[in-house]
C-alpha cells in the first residue's frame, strides 16, 4: 500500500471539504439569504435557509392600453414575506428597461410623463425590493403612447390683470405632437365678438409674444381654429410642458385681452389667488390688493409665481412662504420686483422639494408683499 504523508493527507482533506461545502449549503437552502446577508446572519429560517422573495403585480395601466399626456399613473401591488418582519423598501417602474419612477410607500404609484418616449408600443415592468434586498420583477406588458400633449382650457376674464368687466367665457381644446410641434385644436367663445384669438408664450400672470394666430371659422359662430400645419418650435414645446403657453381673445372693448386661459398639461397646476390686506396676520389699513398666479410643475418640482398688485408700489420685498392661513412660516422662494411695473413681482422655475409640494396640496403656501410701513407684510394671498 502506498504511504501518504500526513501533510499530503491534510491537503487532500481540505480540498474535499472545500468542494463539498457549496453542495451542502445549496441542499440546505444556501448559506446566504435572498438579501445577500452573510452566513448565519440571514433572518429567515435559520443559518442556511434563504428568505422567501417578495411578490409584485402591475395593476395599471392594463396591458395593451393606450396612454397619453404628462401624468400617466403607473401602479403596482407589492408585498414582502411576513417571515421575521420583512418589509417592502421600494418599487421601481421601468419603461423599455430604464427606471422612470420609484415608489417607497403603498399604494405603489408614480406619475410618468409619457411624452418623453416616441409614439408607439413600449414595455412596462415593475421591480420590488425588500428589506434584505430580495427582489422580484413582473413580466413585461406592452402599452401604447400617443406622443401628444392634450389640454382642455377654460378661458375667463379673471386670468387677466386688471380683470376686464366681462362675463364672456371660452373653451380651448389643444393637442400638440411633441416630436414635431404639430398643433391642432379650436377655441369656442361665448358672450363676445373677438377681434383676434392667439396662443402666446408666458406663464400665468405674465404676458408674452404670439406663438400661433387662430383663424375665425366662417361656418360656426364663436369658433376659432388652429390653422392647418401650425407648428410650435422646440423651445415653445418646452414652454408648453412647463405651463408657459396661454390662449387669449381680444375685442374692440378690450384690445389687451378680454378672456384668457392658461394651457396646463397634466403635470401642471395653475392657481389664481386674490391678494388682500385682510389675509395678513396683522391687518393694515391701506387700500391695496392684487392677484398671485402660481404655476406648479409636479413632475419637475418647480414653482413659478407672478404677482400683480396695486397700492403697494413702494413695496420692498415679496416672497412665497410655507404656512397655513392665519400663520406665518419660512420663506420658500423670494420674488423679484419688475424694473418697469412697480406692482409686478415674480420668480420662475424655482426648485421645490416633494415635501414642499405636499404643503402646496395641503393649502400651506402663501404669498406676501412687504412695504416700508408694514415690513411684516402689507398684502397676502393663501395659495389654494
Amino acid at each position: 500500500m502506498r504511504h501518504i504523508s500526513g501533510q499530503h493527507a491534510r491537503s487532500i482533506f481540505t480540498r474535499l471539504v472545500a468542494g463539498a461545502l457549496p453542495l451542502i449549503l445549496t441542499s440546505c437552502g444556501g448559506g446566504y439569504g435572498s438579501g445577500g446577508g452573510a452566513m448565519g446572519t440571514t433572518p429567515c429560517g435559520g443559518a442556511y435557509s434563504a428568505c422567501p422573495p417578495p411578490t409584485i403585480a402591475l395593476t395599471a395601466p392594463a396591458s395593451g392600453a393606450t396612454v397619453s399626456g404628462t401624468a400617466v399613473m403607473l401602479t403596482a401591488t407589492a408585498a414582502a414575506s411576513t417571515m421575521n418582519g420583512l418589509t417592502v423598501t421600494r418599487v421601481d417602474f421601468m419603461i423599455d428597461g430604464p427606471i422612470v419612477g420609484t415608489a417607497t410607500t403603498s399604494p405603489y404609484t408614480v406619475s410618468w410623463n409619457s411624452t418623453t418616449v416616441t409614439k408607439g408600443s413600449h414595455s412596462l415592468t415593475a421591480k420590488v425590493t425588500d428589506s434584505v434586498n430580495g427582489t422580484a420583477t413582473t413580466p413585461a406588458i406592452m402599452i401604447n403612447t400617443t406622443g401628444m400633449a392634450v389640454a382642455a382650457v377654460a378661458m375667463t376674464a379673471a386670468q387677466i390683470f386688471p380683470a376686464p368687466g366681462s362675463s364672456a367665457s371660452g373653451t380651448a381644446n389643444i393637442t400638440v405632437k411633441l416630436e414635431s410641434g404639430a398643433t391642432r385644436g379650436k377655441v369656442m367663445l361665448s358672450g363676445l365678438t373677438a377681434t383676434a384669438v392667439t396662443i402666446n408664450e408666458g406663464f400665468a400672470g405674465a404676458t408674452g409674444p404670439r406663438a400661433i394666430t387662430l383663424e375665425a371659422n366662417g361656418g360656426t359662430a364663436g369658433e376659432w381654429d388652429v390653422p392647418a400645419n401650425a407648428l410650435l418650435t422646440a423651445e415653445q414645446v418646452t414652454a408648453l410642458l412647463q405651463g408657459k403657453l396661454y390662449v387669449i381673445a381680444t375685442s374692440v372693448a378690450n384690445p389687451r385681452g378680454e378672456i384668457r386661459g392658461q394651457i396646463a398639461p397634466d403635470n401642471i397646476v395653475v392657481t389664481f389667488s386674490s391678494m388682500e390686506r385682510s389675509q395678513e396676520v396683522v391687518a393694515v389699513g391701506l387700500a391695496a390688493g392684487g392677484v398671485a398666479a402660481a404655476t406648479l410643475d409636479t413632475t419637475a418640482n418647480t414653482l413659478t409665481i407672478h404677482v400683480n398688485s396695486t397700492g403697494v408700489d413702494d413695496a420692498m420685498a415679496a416672497q412665497v412662504a410655507t404656512g397655513a392661513a392665519g400663520a406665518t412660516g419660512p420663506e420658500l422662494a423670494g420674488l423679484t420686483k419688475d424694473a418697469v411695473n412697480m406692482g409686478h413681482w415674480s420668480t420662475e422655475l424655482a426648485s421645490v422639494s416633494a415635501a414642499d409640494v405636499g404643503n402646496f396640496k395641503a393649502g400651506k403656501w402663501y404669498v406676501s408683499v412687504a412695504t416700508p410701513a408694514e415690513p411684516s407684510g402689507a398684502i397676502r394671498a393663501q395659495i389654494n
